[in-house]
């Protein structure tokens, strides 16, 4: 089998769970067991000069009006996809957990690029609660250099049935360059034990993206169950900052945990809790249903596939 390259983008290192949930280090595994991982290549660190760095993050931020989110833009991506194309050899397979590195200003022709792909910018961009910082400007390059980075790919595994549809329908992408893979299971082990049904505990995890997950909804909904039912827990994990902003007795908050404490939650909640409103999959629905939790969440999205 032909060795892989597996080459991370600028979202972090796909091992820890923290950044990327538990699908790319799923894949490094199975490709490892296959003999088919080689020496992996973090792109998307710039570059080490620091004048250098702060002048692209100057340039970047002046040229899009905005400083959030601009490794989206051209300097950082046409940066990053020379340099991805100097330290990778002439003949190559290289895996991408992301399109940050790319598109190419010209494609190397003996090289194979794949793409694992978890949601579009298309889909991000529309969906996502925290758009109002991004220029027109951005959003414009963003969604010229996805698509010319996916016309780049030699083939692109989806997440889902859901990301597939929108490659195809908005970004123009042949069906037959498109597989979708799913994810497996995250790093949240099944349990086996009995379950509490009696104490309804809810779940709701957030890592990060309270708005994008329901936050917003989640609070307001238990509000009004749980003044017909003080006996109602709900538990909320995953930002440091949730126990300075939520203040109820009926829930408790935790920021990032250890993955022992957070297995802890998922074996003895009843009930998993996330109206996503921008969600492309939801590996967290998965591992709740593996620990024997109903899942609740909205009729859109991925969810209805799931």
């Amino acid at each position: 089998m032909n060795k892989i390259k597996l080459n991370v983008c600028s979202l972090g290192d796909p091992t820890d769970p923290r950044n990327w949930s538990g699908t790319p280090l799923n894949i490094i595994k199975a490709l490892e067991s296959r003999g088919a991982f080689g020496q992996g290549i973090q792109t998307g660190k710039h570059p080490d000069n620091r004048l250098l760095k702060s002048l692209l993050f100057r340039a970047g931020g002046l040229y899009y009006k905005q400083y959030n989110d601009i490794q989206r833009g051209v300097f950082d991506r046409y940066i990053k996809s020379r340099g991805l194309k100097k330290a990778l050899p002439a003949h190559s397979h290289t895996l991408h957990m992301g399109t940050l590195d790319m598109p190419f200003c010209r494609k190397p022709a003996k090289q194979k690029h794949y793409l694992y792909c978890d949601a579009t910018w298309h889909l991000w961009s529309t969906q996502s609660t925290n758009m109002a910082g991004y220029s027109s400007r951005l959003n414009k390059d963003a969604e010229r250099l996805e698509k010319a980075a996916y016309n780049q790919f030699d083939h692109i595994f989806t997440i889902s049935e859901y990301v597939k549809t929108d490659l195809i329908e908005h970004y123009k992408i042949p069906a037959h360059k498109i597989t979708p893979v799913g994810t497996g299971r995250g790093v949240i082990q099944p349990f086996y034990g009995e379950k509490d049904y009696q104490t309804i505990k809810i779940l709701f995890a957030a890592k990060g993206r309270f708005e994008d997950k329901g936050g917003p909804s989640v609070l307001a909904a238990f509000e009004k169950a749980y003044a017909a039912n003080q006996n109602l827990q709900l538990t909320i994990v995953g930002q440091n900052n949730y126990p300075q902003l939520i203040d109820h007795p009926g829930i408790k908050t935790h920021g990032f945990l250890p993955i022992e404490e957070l297995q802890e939650l998922f074996n003895t909640h009843s009930v998993f809790l996330m109206p996503a409103v921008n969600e492309p999959w939801g590996l967290v629905y998965l591992e709740a249903l593996a620990c024997k939790m109903p899942i609740i969440g909205l009729n859109q999205n991925a969810f209805p596939e799931i």
